[in-house]
């Protein structure tokens, strides 16, 4: 079982890696195409049409691929107030009974995606150079979107399960708390840069208020 859920992990991981980059690619095209449409718009005086379509539906999958994204790595909120006060492995079954109904939403919500796909597919992109269905920007982006999180929930469940049953901690809360660890370094060593800097600079003007009295 434990090397199911580390496999199953890995896995996760790599869906992860491949999220984070289209995210990175979509907002990037964003940036460059608003960018363009500026310089096309006031300095020659001719705007291009498609550029506010293309970046609504780069919008749109960044942010499904984002909340995929962000269940993986634990960030969307939670209030564990009620949760935070039972043991280890009571809150474990909790964890793993919230996972299960919010694995439940995403199956209808697939269900769903996946039965308005026919009727979006009738209708065209407006002004896009290539003429295209318009459910590759609405429904199947929330499709995805509702997959991915499936089988990230479902992993969630049986790692807390795993956890309950065994102690076997969850690797996605391990991977969150590694990455809250680094981040925590990362800003200790920069108030520490910051303080040096500081210190340094007041020293400088120390002795250069020296020299000028003597």
């Amino acid at each position: 079982m434990d090397s199911l859920l580390a496999r199953w992990w890995r896995l996760l991981e790599l869906i992860a890696r491949l999220e984070r980059a289209l995210g990175v690619l979509l907002l990037s095209t964003i940036v460059v195409s608003i960018t363009i449409q500026v310089i096309t718009r006031y300095l020659f005086g001719q705007p291009l049409v498609w550029v506010e379509e293309l970046a609504g539906y780069c919008f749109l999958w960044s942010i499904f691929l984002g909340a995929a994204l962000g269940l993986k790595e634990l960030r969307h909120i939670r209030i564990e107030t009620f949760v935070a006060r039972l043991a280890a492995r009571p809150q474990a079954l909790w964890r793993a009974g919230t996972w299960a109904i919010a694995g439940l939403c995403c199956v209808v919500i697939a269900v769903q995606a996946w039965d308005i796909m026919d009727v979006e597919s009738r209708s065209r992109t407006m002004s896009l150079p290539i003429d295209l269905p318009r459910h590759l920007f609405y429904s199947m982006p929330l499709f995805v979107c509702v997959v991915s999180m499936g089988l990230t929930l479902a992993y969630l469940i049986c790692a807390e399960l795993a956890l309950a049953a065994s102690g076997r901690p969850v690797d996605a809360l391990q991977a969150r708390l590694e990455r809250e660890r680094a981040a925590m370094a990362e800003d200790a060593e920069a108030d520490a840069i910051a303080e040096r800097l500081v210190a340094s600079s007041h020293a400088n003007a120390a002795a250069r208020g020296g020299e000028r009295a003597r």
